[in-house]
Parts: C-alpha cells; sequence; structure tokens
C-alpha cells in the first residue's frame, strides 16, 4: 500500500492560491462594507428601517470578517510549510473589519 500525505484534508488550505482568492474575495467584502456604511450613518440610524439597515451591514461586516479570518489562517498555515511572508494585507482586513465592529457597536457612525 503507498503512503499518503498526512495533510489531505487540509491540502487545499496549503496552496497558495487558496489564501490569494480569499484574500480578494475579502477585499472585495471590505469594499462592499464601506459601500454600505451610509446605511448605519447618521440618515440611515434615523430611518424606519434602521434595524434592518442594521442587521444588512451585520451580515456583511460578519461575512468580511469570516473571510479575512479563513484568509489570514489559510496564509499563516501555508507560512509554516514554506517560510512565506507575513500577510500583511489579511491581517489588515482582519484588524480593519474588528475596528469597524467597535465604530458601530460603539455608536461612532452615527455622530
Amino acid at each position: 500500500m503507498k503512503k499518503r500525505n498526512q495533510r489531505t484534508e487540509m491540502d487545499l488550505l496549503y496552496r497558495p492560491g487558496t489564501g490569494n482568492v480569499l484574500t480578494l474575495l475579502a477585499a472585495i467584502s471590505f469594499q462592499f462594507m464601506i459601500i454600505l456604511l451610509p446605511l448605519v450613518g447618521p440618515a440611515g440610524a434615523v430611518a424606519p428601517h434602521a434595524r434592518l439597515n442594521l442587521i444588512t451591514y451585520l451580515a456583511v461586516l460578519f461575512l468580511t470578517m469570516g473571510l479575512s479570518g479563513v484568509a489570514l489562517y489559510s496564509k499563516m498555515k501555508r507560512r509554516q510549510v514554506d517560510a512565506s511572508g507575513f500577510p500583511y494585507i489579511s491581517a489588515a482586513l482582519l484588524a480593519g473589519t474588528f475596528l469597524f465592529l467597535f465604530a458601530l457597536v460603539a455608536g461612532l457612525f452615527r455622530i
């Protein structure tokens, strides 16, 4: 019997293209999240459908957070395999998403 590679389940995460595609999707989602920012801004917060605006924005925010988190995880796993550089863009996307979540929870967008 032939011996198989030990990381068959995680093989997709170790490919360089996977982290790049996930980072690209996270960046597109981040841009879309910025486009939707008026939903939770001063005008959107006083609209009759403000709760739906907030739910929509939170859904996009958590989608962006998930994509950027998985992208960072994938690139860090790839970094363990081939000692590639630190994924600054993926980390910045995740940090930016957390910053937007903090600003939303703190009510800084309604000013």
